[in-house]
């Protein structure tokens, strides 16, 4: 049964429909205020059901965020070295700009050859207050 609530709650629902150069399919659906935390699901070969995990953000103000983003920018300033691969925020941002771009443009399927990029991840994650 369908309740209608959520088409209360988000009055401006928005999905992007993404395709990576590898073959891997994403949807990125902006549902602001029914979700203020960020939500990845995916299916996984070989499994019936999908999976899913929740990002908790810090609650507002985002004073930790801040505090973690400018600790790894004093670690870039005093190494000369990037902390974590500056190609991840290239694809992020240029996603997130096309996806834009797509709604401007009615929806139109967008081309993204300046986003043909590769990067390695780091061993470790560099969330504020990851184990090392």
């Amino acid at each position: 049964m369908h309740s209608g609530e959520l088409e209360q709650l988000v009055k401006e629902p928005a999905a992007y429909f993404i395709q990576y150069n590898d073959g891997l399919v994403a949807t990125l659906l902006m549902l602001n205020g029914a979700v203020s935390d960020y939500t990845f699901a995916c299916r996984v070969r070989g499994q019936k059901e999908p999976v899913s995990t929740q990002f908790l953000l810090p609650i507002l103000p985002n004073v930790a965020y801040s505090t973690c983003l400018m600790n790894k920018v004093e670690e870039m300033i005093s190494t000369g070295v990037a902390p974590y691969p500056v190609e991840r925020t290239q694809l992020v941002c240029g996603i997130l700009d096309m996806c834009l771009e797509s709604k401007l443009r009615k929806n139109q399927r967008l081309d993204t050859p300046r986003l043909d990029v590769r990067y390695r991840a780091p061993r470790t994650s560099q969330f504020c207050g990851a184990p090392a």
